[in-house]
């Protein structure tokens, strides 16, 4: 598995080319909860690019357009991996116990758990 070390900051403009598939610095920054300098993102951008590699850009007249080439599973799966084996100790049940107690769960989401043990216990 890749390890990609994003920021939180690198994952909010990730976040916003997750949901729109492609975009310039410009349609980035109008789609932020938070405002940013342009050059801040069009700085930050062009770093994803080139030097961690998780998106491409294509110039398009004056612009750059930004693609993820990386999804957004293969991100979540990197930054938790790096919360268990850093943060807990290698320990599974350490993550899933600590995330249940810092949120609210539902019906629902129990039952999913269960599945999900159900279906691990059935392939040991």
């Amino acid at each position: 598995m890749t390890d990609f070390r994003l920021t939180r900051y690198e994952l909010e403009l990730m976040d916003v080319l997750w949901n729109t598939g492609e975009g310039t610095v410009q349609t980035v920054c109008d789609a932020l909860d938070r405002q940013l300098a342009y050059t801040t993102v069009m700085t930050t951008l062009n770093l994803l690019a080139t030097k961690k590699k998780v998106l491409a850009r294509e110039k398009q007249g004056r612009a750059f357009v930004y693609r993820p080439v990386i999804s957004r599973d293969e991100a979540s799966r990197s930054i938790l991996t790096d919360l268990k084996d850093v943060l807990f100790g290698n320990r599974l049940p350490s993550v899933v116990l600590s995330l249940l107690a810092e949120s609210k769960t539902s019906s629902r989401d129990a039952i999913i758990l269960k599945e999900a043990l159900e279906k691990l216990e059935q392939q040991e």
